[in-house]
């Protein structure tokens, strides 16, 4: 199968490592070979890789997550009698070679935890001595009797292929069936098998609409003399899809008709309208929610204080300004125009974290954003040439020096030279920006920032005239949205989540219409 081109070639290279791993965690050789092999045949469901992907790596964290969702042991070595978690720490860390930061992150736990788990770990298995305790682990995992998993590896990826291919034949077949035999059904009762009982007859009154609570209107602007108050996030577990800013009025226009000049790093415009999305379990804390169906439901939720435009120099020129939305869509980032500093909020425990002190007009002179590690974790905010990062678990904040940069935030100076709006990937790794094109189509360049080569030149498609593009955001590792107008009219033309890979294009349905858009957590309800 074409689509399986090189597969069987990094079964063959890293099979040794992956089944050597998995005898680590379980003792056992038969069972560390199924598990390499689901986490094998994981890597298939995806194949293949993107290029800033690492096959490798991909199947050993599937493996980890795999066994710690039924872990096993077999014999009685210090090293299976530790539990699951601990087991899979000082494997990835001290075997492996995943950095613990990475393992937090991979887990979901917190940084200290995984030192502390690790530290207790080497101390039971070699009295501290972490260097040989790598040796010995080393040790074991060659001792592993390894066959020739290729092939086993393709009959399993191929039998899940069937297997997805059944049930989505089922899954559009059954609703067919329903919908054919609602005649057949006797218009008094309605039976739900899942619940085991009988249900009341239906109604035969139009059912009441769903009340639906006007929020406040967004801040559209800032009266003379005065700033909305501090935001105070609602305790939801509804994800924020995306955000979008408000109408702002002529900042700072004058009787006359003439922009007053504005004192630098003042705010002279706010206000964000957030698109949540998720199920019944929001609806006490929002002031607005409108369910489609059950598990279905939909809220907006405004951000009055979240700034716009931060004003600079001498005259009413300004920044625009972002807020920085988790990719799980639980926590936002932005300037606050009330307090005067970056501040970020988690909607489901309701908590608020200061990302920096109150800034002052030096701190704003080349700009200034925010920014959120790929787990929602992290908040980086840039400002007068500082980096300040805060974790928002602990609340720990501290300044980054240019050699932690990211290959993207290195390559931000060149970026901005090249391109006008460019987004970085998940993994920090990788850019997205446009390439405009005269008289055709723009091009979408997808970056290596490290290399600041242009390894993908993806010519967009005219969709019958040329179409101007701006990149919105990244919804996953593999594809980039953009946002496409029509060149000579600047007419919408509608949002497309692009395959960086192969170039394929589809249209992303439910996204306003508006210049501007941060996107959150695309894929919930």
């Amino acid at each position: 199968m074409r689509r399986y081109i090189g597969y069987p070639e990094f079964v063959q290279r890293d099979q040794r490592s992956l089944v050597g791993t998995a005898l680590l965690l379980t003792g056992s050789h038969e069972q560390a070979i199924r598990l390499a092999l689901r986490s094998l045949r994981t890597v298939g469901l995806t194949w293949p890789p993107t290029p800033w992907e690492d096959p490798a790596k991909h199947a050993h964290i599937a493996l980890y997550r795999r066994f710690l969702r039924k872990p096993t042991a077999a014999g009685t070595t210090a090293l299976v009698r530790l539990p699951p978690q601990r087991r899979v720490l000082v494997v990835a860390c001290l075997h492996n070679g995943m950095t613990r930061p990475e393992m937090a992150a991979i887990l979901g736990i917190p940084l200290e935890t995984v030192e502390s788990e690790i530290t207790e770990a080497v101390a039971v298995l070699s009295k501290g001595n972490a260097d040989r305790l790598a040796t010995r682990l080393a040790a074991t995992a060659d001792e592993a009797s390894v066959p020739d998993l290729a092939a086993p590896a393709l009959r399993a990826l191929r039998r899940r292929r069937r297997r997805g291919a059944l049930l989505a034949a089922v899954v559009v077949l059954v609703p067919i069936g329903l919908v054919a035999a609602l005649p057949l059904i006797e218009q008094g009762e309605v039976w739900n098998s899942a619940l085991g009982r009988q249900n009341h007859a239906r109604s035969t009154e139009a059912p009441a609409a769903t009340r639906v609570v006007s929020s406040p209107a967004p801040g559209s602007g800032l009266e003379p003399g005065s700033s909305p108050g501090p935001w105070q996030a609602p305790r939801t577990s509804f994800a924020i899809r995306y955000a979008v800013p408000g109408k702002c009025p002529d900042d700072g226009a004058s009787t006359d008709g003439k922009p007053t000049p504005s004192r630098a790093g003042k705010v002279t415009c706010a206000g964000w309208t957030l698109k949540l999305a998720g199920g019944d379990a929001g609806r006490p804390a929002l002031e607005s929610v409108e369910c489609e169906r059950p598990g279905h439901c939909e809220s907006t939720v405004n951000v009055p204080d979240a700034a716009q435009h931060l004003a600079h120099g001498d005259d009413w020129s300004y920044w625009k300004l972002n807020p920085a939305v988790s990719p799980d869509g639980h926590r936002i980032a932005y300037l606050s125009a009330a307090e005067r500093r970056y501040v970020a909020h988690d909607l489901r425990s309701g908590q608020k974290r200061y990302l920096s002190p109150a800034l002052a007009p030096a701190d704003t002179e080349a700009g200034t954003r925010v920014s959120v590690s790929p787990d929602g974790r992290h908040f980086t905010v840039e400002l007068g040439g500082r980096r300040l990062r805060t974790d928002f678990t602990t609340g720990t904040v501290t300044t980054l020096p240019a050699g932690q940069a990211t290959a993207v935030e290195e390559a931000a100076d060149w970026l901005r030279q090249n391109y006008r709006v460019w987004r970085d990937s998940p993994s920090g790794r990788h850019s997205a920006a446009i390439r405009a094109e005269k008289g055709r189509s723009d091009s979408l360049h997808i970056i290596d920032a490290r290399s600041r080569r242009v390894f993908r030149d993806l010519q967009l498609p005219s969709l019958g005239d040329p179409t101007a593009s701006q990149v919105v955001g990244w919804l996953n590792t593999r594809e980039v949205v953009i946002k496409m107008t029509d060149k000579a009219g600047g007419d919408l033309l509608g949002f497309f989540r692009v395959n960086a890979v192969t170039g394929q294009m589809h249209r992303v349905t439910g996204l306003p219409d508006g210049n501007t858009i941060v996107l959150g957590a695309m894929t919930k309800p």
